[in-house]
């Protein structure tokens, strides 16, 4: 009788868990914007999807801006010690 209740027990929390993965799976589906819906937020002007050679030149601008301002920084703080 025990073992059979905790069948039945295990059996009804597998089945709560199943109908709410699949309620997330649909929430999921129905929250994504359409492939091609807009390119107002395209990060690089126009193209939803940006070329590999446009990311490189931001990510090294990027990167220099960055090394530039660590060297200014450390610059600054060797003349004030």
């Amino acid at each position: 009788m025990r073992a059979a209740l905790s069948l039945v027990g295990l059996l009804v929390v597998l089945l709560i868990i199943a109908v709410n993965v699949r309620h997330q799976l649909q929430a999921t589906r129905a929250a994504m914007p359409a492939p091609a819906a807009s390119t107002a937020s395209a990060p690089f002007g126009g193209s939803s999807s940006p070329s590999v050679a446009q990311f490189q030149q931001e990510l090294d601008k990027t990167m220099r801006q960055a090394d530039e301002r660590a060297a200014h920084a450390a610059d600054e703080a060797d003349k004030s010690n």
